[in-house]
């Protein structure tokens, strides 16, 4: 399991819509449907709420930033969407190794992992980091699953 970790506040959603937008869709899009293995977790600081998005449940997630805003945007004040799961409060945010973007250590995430993006701070110990603390937090989660991609199929056996 992956999972992305997304620090925000419903204020800077309301700022930056389409970065949440691209961020959820870079999290558990693949160019032919959902991966199943991926879930998007956005803690909102200023209503201490987790909504978490399980890539093997979700429904009616398509890749363009419109509908994804808007998906967010329901799942953030009504929930109650299939694969979406609210919660008060930030328990349970991180599972296995937690990595960010930048931070001394680096390695490679194998799952199961938690990929963390800070937009609003948050104290959140992180056990080591790739180095790419550079780019917009979209193109770390892409970098982040082709890496966690290309480690799976190497492992896998060809018959």
């Amino acid at each position: 399991m992956r999972r992305f970790l997304i620090i925000t506040s419903y204020g800077k959603f309301n700022e930056l819509p389409h970065i949440h937008g691209k961020i959820l869709v870079a999290a558990l899009l693949v160019s032919n449907g959902v991966r199943k293995d991926a879930e998007a977790v956005f803690y909102l600081k200023d209503l201490d709420k987790t909504v978490k998005i399980v890539g093997s449940r979700v429904k009616r997630l398509f890749p363009d930033e419109d509908s994804a805003i808007g998906f967010l945007k329901k799942a953030f004040t009504q929930g109650g969407q299939t694969g979406v799961v609210t919660r008060k409060g930030p328990r349970d945010l991180t599972t296995g190794l937690v990595i960010g973007p930048a931070q001394g250590g680096k390695c490679l995430p194998k799952p199961p992992y938690t990929y963390v993006i800070q937009i609003e701070q948050f104290d959140v110990k992180l056990d080591c980091g790739l180095n790419i603390g550079w780019l917009p937090p979209h193109h770390q989660i892409v970098v982040v699953n082709i890496t966690t991609d290309r480690l799976l199929e190497s492992r896998q056996i060809v018959l």
